[in-house]
């Protein structure tokens, strides 16, 4: 799986991803390989990106966005993204 975070600033692209958790509006839900298609708006927090060699990536989205889910690629938009660790 391929996570992608956009914003007007920065991109990232992590490869090899088997979990991303999210901070949805009516609360935070995480998304795994074959998921259905989704999207869905986002709260301001943290999205945790976890490889399949077990490294975990944080990311901060002060405003919320946007997450989108299809062909095993996540998609997050948010108008500022900073990686946190």
């Amino acid at each position: 799986m391929i996570c992608e975070l956009y914003s007007v600033e920065k991109f990232f692209q992590i490869e090899d991803v088997s979990y991303v958790q999210v901070p949805g509006t009516k609360g935070s839900f995480g998304i795994l390989k074959k998921h259905a298609p989704i999207i869905s708006s986002l709260e301001p927090g943290i999205v945790k990106v976890v490889r399949n060699d077990g490294a975990e990536i944080l990311f901060s989205i002060p405003a919320g966005g946007f997450v989108g889910f299809e062909n095993d690629v996540v998609s997050i938009v948010s108008e500022e993204i900073t990686q946190t660790y």
